[in-house]
């Protein structure tokens, strides 16, 4: 019975493809249909042979979101960019799920994997950054120096163990706070301003104004903006709120930026744990829409967010002083550059067996870090780029140049 079913299946679909045939407009239509789906494959394939795959940090995702384009745009190769935070980032990297994961926290922080921390093969601070900038200066060769990188390799147990990383970008961390309901004079709020102390970090005075806010673990039991500025300032106003709290916003834990406040603040030093009345969002931007709507909120974010405050007006940056000079984001927004508590932009790689793949990732990272083409798009987020081109440097080498061009010019006419 079974037979007889399958074979008059066969007979119908013989009778109804002769009828294709016969009749041609059905035929171009099943042939197009045919090349639709063929073509569809290919494209589907050849798309995903070139496309790499990154990600990590959220504070790094919006300049990775423009280079990522900028670079598809000049070459044709795509990365996609996947904001999965720091620790994603560097885990990522291991498992080869990421080409390239970014970090916004020191390479040899402890809350990066010890596969990456152990098996640097830069270990200085310069990373391949040196390497990339000599390259766009013209002082060495890009192909010998890509090869000597990726020759650099170690394995165990067949897997590749060669990291390597670039610090392409300095990000800087601003404190804002809202001044709504705190009492603050326009004076008084000149007044909120923190000291610097040894290695990016704040001074002591600063320190423990920060920890009475966030060591809190009872949300009844927050320090007022009366207390919080007497803490910076040493002196009391009447006019300043007993009443309004200094509401405490962070990133969560294990983000880059919740792990540099926790340095630059001191935290990690004297062993301050944040509390559990502390508010915790899971970006820089959620952070900043926060803080706008929030009466009397204190919280800390990237530059890129805390040259907004001008727009905000209930929104104010903490005053950083120290080595002579001070730091106003509220009346310089544009002066970033040299801004004293900052944390690197990292970006961890490694070089496997496929060669192809590691000069893709050499070529995007040498580009991303040194070329004067992207040097726009860190200045219209607040970021330094760390290797790019030095100018003089480049000033230099074209009159070496044609210095050389005129005395072979001359030991011909001679």
């Amino acid at each position: 019975m079974k037979q007889k079913q399958t074979t008059s299946k066969i007979k119908k679909w013989c009778i109804n493809f002769k009828e294709i045939i016969v009749n041609k407009r059905l035929l171009l239509i099943f042939i197009l249909i045919i090349a639709s789906i063929c073509g569809l494959w290919v494209w589907t394939f050849s798309k995903s042979n070139n496309t790499i795959s990154i990600g990590g940090s959220a504070s790094a995702d919006p300049i990775m979101q423009q280079l990522t384009n900028k670079y598809k745009q000049k070459t044709g190769q795509s990365f996609i960019y996947s904001s999965t935070g720091s620790g994603a980032g560097a885990r990522n990297v291991i498992n080869e799920t990421y080409s390239i994961g970014f970090i916004s926290k020191s390479e040899t922080d402890n809350s990066i994997p010890e596969e990456i921390r152990n098996n640097l093969v830069r270990k200085d601070s310069n990373g391949d950054g040196q390497l990339f900038q000599q390259i766009e200066e013209g002082k060495v060769k890009k192909e010998e120096t890509f090869e000597k990188i990726m020759n650099e390799k170690k394995s165990k147990d067949g897997k590749s163990q060669s990291y390597h990383f670039i610090d392409f970008a300095k990000d800087s961390i601003v404190f804002v706070y809202n001044i709504k309901g705190t009492g603050l004079t326009e004076q008084q709020e000149k007044d909120i301003a923190f000291n610097l102390g040894e290695s990016r970090t704040v001074d002591s005075i600063a320190s423990d104004a920060l920890k009475s806010v966030y060591s809190v673990n009872d949300q009844t039991k927050l320090v007022s903006w009366f207390d919080f500025y007497k803490a910076i300032t040493g002196s009391t106003a009447d006019n300043i709120s007993k009443n309004v709290k200094v509401t405490p916003y962070s990133t969560n834990s294990g983000s880059g930026t919740r792990s540099s406040f926790e340095h630059i603040s001191g935290f990690k030093n004297n062993n301050t744990k944040i509390g559990t009345a502390v508010n915790q969002y899971n970006s820089n931007g959620a952070i900043f829409t926060q803080l706008d709507k929030s009466d009397g909120a204190f919280g800390f974010v990237s530059m890129e967010y805390a040259q907004q405050i001008k727009n905000h007006k209930n929104l104010r940056a903490v005053i950083i002083k120290g080595n002579n000079k001070q730091w106003d984001i509220n009346e310089h927004p544009e002066d970033y550059e040299d801004y004293p508590l900052n944390r690197p932009f990292i970006a961890l790689y490694k070089m496997t067996d496929d060669n192809n793949k590691n000069r893709q990732i050499l070529e995007f990272m040498q580009w991303v870090s040194s070329s004067n083409e992207v040097i726009s798009s860190y200045q219209h987020l607040g970021l330094v780029q760390r290797w790019k081109r030095n100018d003089n440097s480049n000033q230099n080498n074209s009159l070496i140049n044609e210095n050389k061009k005129r005395i072979d010019l001359l030991k011909k006419l001679v």
